[in-house]
C-alpha cells in the first residue's frame, strides 16, 4: 500500500491519480535523459539544471470535479466516467494508474515488534491489533536509528475493506488497472522524501499535509518518518466559517479563500488549525528532544501565499509551500500554461509522490 520506492525494475512513465474530497488529481510523469535533451540547446531552460541533476519529466497533469460517495454502488459509473475521460485525453501507452486515496476511516501509526520475517509480522498485527480486522493493510520496516534496539521499527498503514474496494471498482468500471492503492498522506511524504532527499536526510523537517476533510502533519528526520498525526479538519472548515460570517454560499467561499483571502475574515478561520499544529510541533519536539527546522505545506492552503503568511504567523514558525516542480522538467506539460500548473501544483503533491516512487 505504501513506502515501495525500491523496485529491481523501474518502470519509464507512471501515473499517480489522487481521489480528492471533490477533485481528481491525476500526474503522468515519465523518466527522462533531460542532458541529452538540452545538449544542443545554445540557452539552456530555466529548469535545465534542476531536471537534469533530477532526470523526470512532468508530461500531463489534470484536475477535475469529482464527488466521492464510498459505499454507493449507483455512484461508481459516474466516478469512474470521470475517470475514463480523465485517461482518453492523454492517450496514454498503458491503462494503468497509482491510485491515491484518504479515506475516512484511514489508520496511520508505527509500532515495533521482535524482528520476524515481514509475512510473519503482518500475521501477528492482524491479530494483536484488532482495529485491522476489516481493514486492508501494509507495513513497511524503517531503519533503525538506535543500534542496541534489536526490534522491528515498522510503519503500517490501513483503510477500511469497504473503501478500498468502491475505489478499486470505480477504477475497473473505468478500465483502468489499479496497479496500487495507497494513503495519501504517505505518499505525499514519499514525494517530499524524493524531491528533497538531502534536506530530509540533514534536518528534521515537517510536512503538513491539508486536505478538504483531514490536515496531516508528518514529522522526518534522517530521511525516515517519525511521527504523524493527523486531524479531522481541513480546508473545507476554513470555507464554511467564511461562508458563515460572509453570508456566502460555498462555492463563493472556496472561491474567496483560494483566490483573494482577507486577513480580517481568514484568521479567525485559520487559527484553530495554526493553534493544533503549534500544539503537535511542541510535543515532537518535547518527545524527541530536537527542533523542527523546516516546515512544508502542500494541498488546499498551500496555493496562496496570504494564507501561509497567516499560517504561520499564528503558528510561530515559518510555512513554506512544498515546490516540486523545480525538481521536474515541465517545459512541454500538457493540460494548462505555466500560470495554471503553479495555480494547481499544491493539489498535486500526492499524486506526484505516488507516480515518482515508481519511476
Amino acid at each position: 500500500m505504501f513506502f515501495r520506492r525500491k523496485k529491481n525494475t523501474q518502470q519509464e512513465w507512471a501515473i499517480g491519480l489522487d481521489f480528492g474530497a471533490n477533485q481528481l488529481r491525476g500526474v503522468l510523469i515519465h523518466r527522462q535523459a533531460v542532458a541529452l535533451r538540452y545538449k544542443t540547446v545554445d540557452k539552456p531552460s530555466p529548469t535545465a539544471n534542476a531536471c537534469t541533476a533530477f532526470g523526470y519529466c512532468l508530461e500531463a497533469f489534470d484536475v477535475r470535479p469529482f464527488v466521492s460517495v464510498v459505499g454507493k454502488a449507483d455512484s461508481i459509473a459516474e466516478a469512474a466516467a470521470t475517470v475514463a475521460q480523465l485517461f482518453d485525453g492523454w492517450n496514454t501507452p498503458g491503462r494503468c494508474a497509482f491510485v491515491v486515496i484518504n479515506p475516512s476511516g484511514a489508520l496511520i501509526n508505527q509500532t515495533e515488534l521482535p524482528r520476524m520475517p515481514l509475512p510473519e509480522a503482518r500475521a501477528a498485527l492482524r491479530f494483536t491489533q484488532r482495529n485491522l480486522g476489516n481493514c486492508y493493510f501494509d507495513l513497511a520496516e524503517q531503519e533503525v536509528v538506535d543500534a542496541k534496539n534489536a526490534k522491528m521499527q515498522l510503519l503500517v498503514g490501513a483503510a477500511t475493506r469497504e473503501e478500498v474496494l468502491w475505489y478499486r471498482d470505480v477504477m475497473l468500471a473505468a478500465k483502468v488497472r489499479p496497479i496500487a492503492i495507497e494513503l495519501a498522506t504517505l505518499t505525499a511524504v514519499n514525494g517530499l522524501l524524493l524531491t528533497e532527499s538531502e534536506l530530509c536526510q540533514n534536518e528534521t523537517v515537517l510536512l503538513v499535509d491539508i486536505r478538504a476533510k483531514t490536515t496531516a502533519m508528518n514529522f522526518l528526520q534522517k530521511s525516515r518518518l517519525l511521527f504523524t498525526y493527523v486531524m479531522n479538519s481541513g480546508s473545507s472548515q476554513i470555507t464554511k466559517h467564511l461562508a458563515l460570517k460572509l453570508n456566502l454560499d460555498l462555492d463563493t467561499a472556496e472561491q474567496l479563500r483560494k483566490s483573494a483571502p482577507v486577513e480580517e475574515f481568514m484568521q479567525p478561520a485559520i487559527a484553530p488549525l495554526a493553534h493544533e499544529l503549534r500544539a503537535t510541533i511542541d510535543f515532537f519536539e518535547g518527545q524527541h528532544e530536537c527542533r523542527v527546522g523546516r516546515v512544508f505545506a502542500c494541498g488546499d492552503l498551500a496555493g496562496s501565499p496570504k494564507n501561509l503568511e497567516i499560517l504561520s504567523r499564528e503558528a510561530g514558525i515559518h510555512i513554506e509551500a512544498w515546490n516540486f516542480l523545480q525538481r521536474l522538467d515541465t517545459t512541454q506539460t500538457r493540460g494548462g500554461d505555466a500560470n495554471q500548473l503553479t495555480a494547481v501544483a499544491p493539489d498535486l503533491g500526492a499524486a506526484v509522490g505516488a507516480a515518482l516512487a515508481r519511476l
